[in-house]
């Protein structure tokens, strides 16, 4: 068993209020939009990726990820509490990676298609680089957001999320971590309601 693995949480069981529909299903490009925040994940050099679903079927992963080395990578878990919020999905997530012996996780959210895998990876180099950190997370704008990698001792502060609190509460409160700076404000777009999912439509046609 690897030491010092590092496990992606692929945060995918959102509920979707503010669009309507399962955002995740959206068609973008080629894919549907819950995948390529994933793809970027599973090219980087995260060890597993660990996929929180709030539907057992998860059938907006995309064919080709059942294909190749990168089927070896990811799995999926159903968490049944998802719907009572994101420190559910978290805790969900937390326990998975436990059981496959995790130093340290990625938490990174599937409604953020734009992330890359330089991205990932230039905060997996910082937090290999850090001794004695709680987190490293991506900073825009004097904000600091997911992706983030919280360390194993992190893990009880994550667990006792509650509702709707999500690694940002952890992030903007905690003094044990430090952030990296991204100039690119495309990194960190979401998509949350029609409008959001409109604008990237037209931004990724031209």
């Amino acid at each position: 068993m690897k030491p010092n693995k590092i496990v992606g949480i692929y945060l995918a069981a959102g509920k979707s209020t503010r669009m309507g529909s399962d955002k995740l299903r959206l068609p973008l490009g080629s894919m549907k939009l819950g995948n390529y925040a994933l793809a970027a994940a599973l090219r980087s050099e995260l060890d597993d990726v660990v996929i929180v679903s709030g539907d057992p079927t998860a059938d907006w992963i995309d064919r080709t990820f059942y294909q190749g080395p990168s089927h070896r990578k990811w799995t999926v878990i159903h968490c049944w509490e998802s719907h009572l919020g994101q420190s559910h999905s978290l805790c969900c997530g937390i326990a998975a990676a436990q059981a496959m012996n995790a130093a340290a996780v990625m938490i990174l959210l599937a409604d953020q298609p734009l992330i890359t895998t330089a991205m990932i990876n230039e905060l997996l180099i910082h937090y290999q680089a850090t001794t004695n950190v709680g987190f490293v997370a991506s900073r825009h704008d004097g904000l600091s957001r997911p992706p983030v990698i919280f360390a194993r001792r992190m893990f009880p502060d994550l667990l006792r999320l509650e509702y709707d609190q999500g690694a940002r509460k952890l992030i903007r409160e905690s003094t044990l971590g430090v952030s990296i700076d991204f100039t690119s404000a495309d990194l960190f777009t979401d998509v949350d309601t029609v409008e959001d999912y409109s604008h990237l439509v037209k931004r990724w046609k031209s």
